[in-house]
């Protein structure tokens, strides 16, 4: 007799949003492996804005500037596959992104540093 998988359909969910704080993002970060998954891409682009404060006003909305090669060795990734991510990350809203002559501007309009968003 033959067995057949059965596939589920996978139940309808709504949109929604939940804010990851940075202990949650620490707890679920992976660590055993060199290549970033998207989620440490993610939290990587997340805390390269948070340090950022150019005038020391306690803003931390700056954009920041990496390059492509730079996202690539830090992440273990392909060119083609961070600029793909970034791109992606851009459409969905979730990231502006400004190309300059030499490196890539990049800035999480979402990402609000706790006790510092009113500083």
């Amino acid at each position: 007799m033959k067995r057949t998988k059965q596939t589920r359909p996978a139940p309808e969910c709504p949109d929604y949003t939940h804010v990851l704080p940075k202990k949650l993002a620490d707890t679920l970060h992976q660590k055993a492996d060199e290549r970033y998954s998207k989620f440490e891409a993610f939290r990587y682009l997340m805390q390269k804005q948070a340090v950022q404060d150019p005038d020391g006003s306690g803003n931390h909305t700056a954009p920041f500037e990496v390059t492509i090669t730079e996202l690539s060795v830090d992440w273990g990734w392909h060119r083609h596959t961070v600029t793909a991510f970034l791109q992606k990350l851009a459409r969905m809203g979730y990231l502006s992104v400004e190309k300059t002559t030499t490196s890539f501007r990049l800035r999480l309009p979402e990402l609000f540093v706790k006790g510092r968003e009113n500083a």
